[in-house]
Formats: C-alpha cells, sequence, structure tokens
C-alpha cells in the first residue's frame, strides 16, 4: 500500500529519473514539495532545465526546483549522453518558463529539513553529492528526514559503467561514501534490485494510456528505445527506489555495512559489504508484479507485464 508522503527528490533527469518523477506526480497522497538538481546523467545546467521543463510539461510548474553541484568531491562527472543522450531527455520539451529558486540545493534541503523534521522522504536519484555537501555543512539536517532512499551502487552485481561500479557511485563515490559512512538509516536501492525490473522493446511499444503523466512516460520510454535500434529492455532503475519509498512491502530487505572504493583504479565507485549488521537497508527480491502494478494504476498504463 503506497504510503502518503512529502516528497524532495534529489535528481539529475534523466530518462528513468523522469519517470520517476512523474510516476510520484501521479501517485495519490503523495506530494512533491521540491527537486533538487546535481550534476550526474548531464550538465547541472541541463539537468535543471530538464527539471523544470518536465514539471511544466506535467502542469507542475508551481514546483520550486534547487539548483545543486556543478561538481563532485573530486573531479569532474563522467555523465551519461551514451544512455540518456545529449540532452538528458528522449522527448523534446519546450522550454521552460520557470526558473530555479534563489537558494541553493543544499540551503533548500537544510530549510526543508529542519523547519519540519519527520516530515520529509528524501529520494536521491544522482550522484549523492548535494547530500553529502549537506552533511558537511549541517550534519544533524539530514537526520531530521523520515525517510531517505537511495539509487545507486552494486553490491554483488556487476556495475554498469565499470566491472565493479553503478554510475551513480561512479560519479561521486567520495559523496557515497560520506553518506553511508554517516550512519543514517538510508535504503539503498542498488542494481541488483533494478535488474528486476525491466521491460522489452516490443513490450514497450505495446503500451497504451489515456493519462496524460502516462502519455509522457510512454513518450520517453519510447523515444530511448527509438534512439538506439540495438536496445532491447529498458530497466526501471529510477522508478524502483521512488516505488520504494512510497511502498516499502515492494521488495525483501536485509540490513548491511557498505563501504565504497575510493582507490583511483578498477575499484573506484565500486559497493564492498565490510561484513556484518549495518545501518543500509538494502533490498534484495522485488515483488514485480505489485511494482508495474503500481505503474499501471497511477498512470493507467495498459499491457504493463503486471503477471
Amino acid at each position: 500500500m503506497v504510503q502518503p508522503a512529502n516528497l524532495i527528490i534529489d535528481t539529475d533527469p534523466g530518462v528513468d529519473d523522469a519517470i520517476a518523477i512523474l510516476m510520484a506526480l501521479a501517485s495519490p497522497g503523495v506530494d512533491i514539495v521540491g527537486l533538487t538538481t546535481v550534476g550526474g546523467n548531464v550538465p547541472l545546467a541541463r539537468s535543471t532545465r530538464n527539471a523544470l521543463a518536465l514539471l511544466q510539461a506535467a502542469g507542475r510548474s508551481d514546483i520550486p526546483v534547487a539548483r545543486g553541484a556543478t561538481r563532485p568531491m573530486r573531479g569532474r562527472y563522467i555523465y551519461a549522453p551514451q544512455f540518456h543522450g545529449p540532452g538528458g531527455l528522449s522527448t523534446r520539451l519546450p522550454d521552460p518558463i520557470a526558473q530555479p529558486v534563489p537558494e541553493g540545493a543544499v540551503q533548500f534541503l537544510h530549510n526543508h529539513l529542519t523547519r519540519q523534521p519527520g516530515g520529509f522522504v528524501l529520494v536521491a536519484l544522482g550522484p549523492l553529492t548535494n547530500l553529502a555537501r549537506l552533511i558537511r555543512e549541517w550534519p544533524t539536517a539530514l537526520e531530521q528526514a523520515k525517510k531517505i532512499v537511495i539509487m545507486g551502487g552494486a553490491v554483488d552485481t556487476p556495475g554498469n559503467v565499470t566491472p565493479k561500479a553503478e554510475f551513480n557511485f561512479y560519479s561521486d563515490p567520495v559523496a557515497a561514501e560520506i553518506v553511508l559512512s554517516s550512519r543514517l538509516p538510508v535504503t539503498l536501492v542498488d542494481l541488483a534490485a533494478c535488474r528486476q525490473v525491466g521491460i522489452s522493446r516490443d513490450q514497450a511499444f505495446g503500451l497504451r494510456t489515456a493519462h496524460p503523466l502516462g502519455r509522457l512516460v510512454l513518450s520517453l520510454l519510447n523515444g530511448w528505445f527509438q534512439r538506439e535500434p540495438s536496445r532491447e529492455r529498458f530497466e526501471f532503475y529510477d522508478p524502483l527506489a521512488l516505488a520504494i519509498a512510497l511502498d516499502p512491502a515492494i521488495a525483501t530487505v536485509v540490513k548491511v555495512d557498505l563501504d565504497v572504493g575510493l582507490e583511483e583504479n578498477d575499484s573506484w565507485g565500486e559497493t564492498l559489504e565490510s561484513g556484518g549488521p549495518g545501518e543500509v537497508t538494502l533490498p534484495q527480491a522485488v515483488n514485480v508484479p505489485r511494482f508495474f502494478g503500481m505503474l499501471e494504476t497511477f498512470l493507467e498504463i495498459e499491457e504493463l507485464p503486471v503477471q
């Protein structure tokens, strides 16, 4: 059952980020109180533009967008045009009229979390630079979140950037290590969980919906497949993290203690189990029909593989 929630989404849109945001907008009882942007899939200026354009296309330009980090804690972001395209989204959206709010992402997060302790669920869908900088500047602010759900890492599963590293953690492993070592009770939705929820090219082109947000989701999905004819499967990384934030029963979980590789070699960004119980909640087996049923219900999408 979906739990009512006030969400703050930290994001670098990104096709799967965009689908997750649209899913949240369509969810009953869920209110997005703000988006904070970060470089990652695309440079910060583009991720901020994409966030604003997506909200405008959804008729929700009232939701504030706060600009975050242009660079990781060390080095530069690698970006992912090969996956998301040079603009980050697989469908063209009109240039947004709204502008980001004056306060930056770290200030925005601090202000909301500390003014209403326990009032917000924070869902992080990109590199964790904004969260790490918040911990560095105001060490207790993230403790005020009701829940923190992160999409990132590859625990006991191959990476998608290197054999060992997932994209978000590889983009800023220093930030990932700061967040995971903070002892905050986070839920980490890693690649092993995300790879359980995917859709084929043929399934995607067979989907139908009359829901306005659902149509935008299908435009993003179909555009992603059309951009590269060799693509045969889309995996719902960020939408799964969003779904678990709203309905934790979607997956079984274990508690683990995790470290992030910071050596500038083949372990850069690797997610390592350090042994014994820990504070990180790691989803294991995903209830796939329950996940797709959520998408089908909220976005009125027909022919999803819910069985």
